[in-house]
């Protein structure tokens, strides 16, 4: 019987219910008053993805994609970048910081007392915690129950400039580099910026290349990491976070031979202890609006057009809803939900921004009916 992502969340329940204090590791904080170039020097020098600083009285988290997409990193402060997040307690428990993080889309969250940063956890201490909990479940999971498929691609003769243009777009941070549509390697957002960085130097390893603009304008294949950490469809998810956690990464490919299948990262992992909708369809939906009205209108809505869906579709195995606060202007909220649904005929994705949350999945109902519709119309 096909396993359902409701089923790997049910195992997963004494991951979700453990206290954040007992994975608590030493933060790393910059000042509001640092430039964007300096704060990349700290991320480099810490190997960090995500950095906190102080804005008045909240805490704000910078993490390398927001640094990535902003224009000038000599003059930009993190005040212009950064985002108000949400703060834990050493007493907040895993389940709320993996909703956190999924909703923010970051790596490590602050732990606060008084005010000041007492601490961080970080997306790997809980991919490490759930790794362990995979190998007491009774269950088989495999990296296709998990992993998002038909990630996207760039190609090697593509410049670094256009792999930023993407990841700033489609808020991602790995791209997987093909040639004939082959994997030839792996892009980060790390190497991105580390090549923005005003150092000729990247690490160890220097590219003869003083102008950081210059460094941009090179093609991927000259910056793409060739040690690829690749895994089959068939491989367990065990398997999968093994191969993560001892080479260090963030990521892995699954692949059959060297065409891609799909990629599984931190965040792919972390979502799974996320707030499933309803017991008979493996839906989930990650960043609930604060409001009540508001959260019953997501889940109601994304509830329904999965429903319609899986009428066209039974055999949807896996559907994602990720809801992000991008802005606050007075009592106006611009949101972004960001929406995968995965079936074995296919992959539907879709992607939209506004301020009315119920109008932005209106527009989204509308546009995945009209999808499904044309697609059936196809096979006719």
């Amino acid at each position: 019987m096909r396993l359902t992502i409701n089923r790997i969340h049910d195992n997963l329940g004494p991951v979700r219910s453990i206290p954040v204090g007992e994975l608590i590791e030493p933060p790393v904080i910059v000042s509001s008053d640092d430039s964007l170039s300096k704060i990349i020097s700290t991320l480099i020098e810490t190997d960090s993805y995500d950095v906190f600083v102080k804005l008045s009285d909240r805490i704000a988290a910078l993490s390398i994609r927001d640094i990535i997409g902003a224009k000038d990193i000599k003059t930009t402060r993190p005040s212009l970048v950064g985002k108000i997040i949400p703060e834990l307690r050493r007493e907040s428990v895993v389940g709320e910081a993996a909703r956190i993080m999924s909703h923010y889309r970051l790596r490590t969250l602050p732990i606060v007392q008084n005010g000041n940063v007492q601490g961080q956890v970080s997306a790997e201490r809980i991919v490490d915690l759930i790794n362990k909990q995979l190998s007491k479940m009774k269950v088989r999971v495999n990296a296709s129950n998990i992993m998002t498929g038909d990630p996207i691609v760039i190609d090697s003769h593509k410049t670094v400039s256009a792999a930023k243009s993407i990841m700033k777009r489609r808020r991602i941070d790995h791209l997987p580099v093909v040639n004939n549509s082959r994997l030839v390697g792996i892009i980060t957002s790390s190497d991105i910026m580390k090549l923005m960085s005003p150092s000729e130097r990247i690490g160890k390893k220097s590219i003869g290349i003083d102008d950081a603009e210059d460094r941009l304008s090179i093609e991927v294949s000259g910056v793409a990491n060739d040690d690829v950490i690749t895994a089959s469809v068939d491989d367990t998810l065990k398997n999968v976070c093994d191969k993560m956690i001892n080479a260090g990464s963030s990521y892995c490919i699954i692949n059959v031979w060297d065409e891609i299948q799909g990629i599984i990262t931190y965040r792919d992992i972390v979502s799974m202890l996320g707030e499933p909708l309803e017991e008979d369809i493996p839906m989930f939906i990650v960043g609930l609006p604060d409001e009540p009205f508001d959260a019953e209108l997501a889940k109601s809505k994304f509830t329904n057009i999965t429903k319609f869906i899986r009428k066209i579709h039974p055999d949807i195995e896996h559907a994602r809803c990720h809801i992000k606060l991008r802005k606050v202007s007075g009592s106006r909220k611009r949101y972004e939900i960001d929406v995968h649904i995965r079936s074995t005929h296919g992959n539907i994705s879709y992607t939209n921004v506004g301020w009315d949350l119920a109008k932005l999945f209106d527009e989204m109902n509308h546009a995945l009916k009209k999808r499904v519709a044309n697609k059936n119309k196809k096979n006719l």
